[in-house]
């Protein structure tokens, strides 16, 4: 990382110079962890220090124009350009670039978007590298709704961070789109963060779509108040390698966070797909569930925790995994974890990993319907209920093309 420490200091030393730095700190501090305790440690998603320099570093791609004719949403970020609703700057909500986001233009909202580092080893260098972002501020009692769409070539290296900021009492529904054009094996990190204040309301919808050679890495964290509600519903679906790692941080009472995911993979794709909730604040609600579908010679994993802190009493949390393993070369594992510190709450966790019920294949083949017909009629249904509870009929209409694209060959 020595290549990157010089960066730091030269071409990174702006406004949140102090913040980066810290968190390359504490980076260099946070041990690599291993997994000598499982005998699948093969089968994890691993990123290694060469690849986490190639991203801290970055590697500009290959250029490219955006050629997107028609834009329905409000946020478009192609690069660093920006183009902002007229509806949402008249009602007060300000998008920035992160990068050219300085202390003087807001000195409290700065403040408020460097508060938080993160946990995990790679959050803190995403936090000490990002290049591009975006900052979204909407103030309190506002109701809106916005798409951003982020396109990258895939060529590209670098790390990414958004911080979404939400006032007390505002409702927020947010479509969240990345792709990749051309061809490449960059490695892509993230960071999003939503900082919601008390009563404050979101759902959030995250699409991962890039090309099959790029690495993706996406850490998501939501800093919740007293009342507000965080409503999750992401689809992973593109790039060779994807760590994605979402954990609620509930420091408020009677927080409600509710997670919805889906993942596909196929070919030789690693996925590791990680839901957790962390509640500190009393009568808080977690309610997870992930749902994933694996063929080709590819994995995936699925880990989440329920941690109940001691404090956090009158509370409960649920994790549930289900994974459809369609292919006798693919590799599907399931690592839920309870970590309760106190006697006054509710947990429970599930997981299932399994083939295609037969006699469901048998039933609708009895139908007329051919067997791969009959196949992504049942996957798309085992996926298509976590998503169309976001009643989005984009990201209902992917699930759909995701299920009735997968390959009849990868079956057995």
């Amino acid at each position: 990382m020595e290549q990157y420490s010089d960066r730091l200091k030269t071409r990174l030393n702006d406004d949140a110079y102090e913040f980066r730095r810290e968190s390359f700190i504490s980076f260099l501090k946070s041990p690599v962890r291993d997994y000598k305790e499982s005998p699948t440690v093969k089968d994890y998603v691993e990123i290694s220090e060469s690849e986490l320099e190639r991203m801290a570093n970055g590697e500009p791609g290959t250029p490219f124009s955006f050629s997107q004719n028609k834009y329905t949403g409000n946020i478009m970020v192609s690069g660093t350009d920006l183009k902002l609703d007229k509806s949402l700057a008249e009602a007060g909500v300000g998008v920035f670039s992160l990068s050219g986001f300085r202390r003087n233009d807001n000195p409290e909202l700065f403040k408020t978007v460097f508060s938080e580092r993160g946990r995990e080893r790679i959050e803190f260098l995403i936090n000490s590298a990002w290049s591009q972002g975006l900052v979204v501020n909407i103030p309190a009692g506002k109701n809106v709704s916005l798409t951003s769409t982020t396109i990258t070539a895939a060529d590209e290296s670098g790390a990414r961070k958004t911080v979404v900021i939400c006032g007390d009492d505002s409702m927020v529904e947010y479509a969240d789109k990345y792709f990749t054009e051309g061809n490449g094996n960059g490695v892509q990190g993230k960071n999003i963060y939503f900082i919601l204040g008390k009563n404050a309301k979101v759902k959030y919808m995250y699409l991962q779509d890039k090309a099959s050679t790029v690495t993706d890495i996406t850490f998501v964290r939501q800093i919740m108040e007293k009342y507000s509600e965080f409503n999750f519903y992401h689809i992973n679906h593109g790039s060779n390698k994807v760590l994605f790692s979402d954990e609620s941080v509930q420091n408020g009472d009677s927080s409600d966070f509710r997670v919805y995911g889906v993942n596909f993979s196929s070919d030789k794709q690693k996925m590791d797909i990680r839901d957790s909730s962390f509640q500190v604040g009393k009568k808080s609600t977690a309610e997870i569930f992930v749902r994933g579908v694996v063929t080709g010679s590819s994995s995936t994993i699925h880990r989440g925790n329920i941690d109940l802190e001691e404090v956090s009493i009158n509370s409960s949390g649920f994790y549930d995994s289900k994974i459809l393993l369609l292919s006798k070369d693919g590799y599907a594992n399931s690592k839920p974890g309870l970590m309760i510190k106190n006697s006054n709450t509710r947990s429970k966790h599930g997981s299932s990993i399994s083939n295609v019920d037969p006699e469901q294949i048998f039933y609708l083949r009895s139908r007329g319907i051919d067997i791969k017909t009959a196949r992504n009629i049942i996957t798309g249904g085992f996926v298509g209920s976590m998503i169309e509870r976001a009643n989005n009929k984009e990201f209902t209409d992917k699930i759909n093309e995701y299920a009735e694209s997968l390959d009849i060959d990868a079956y057995f």
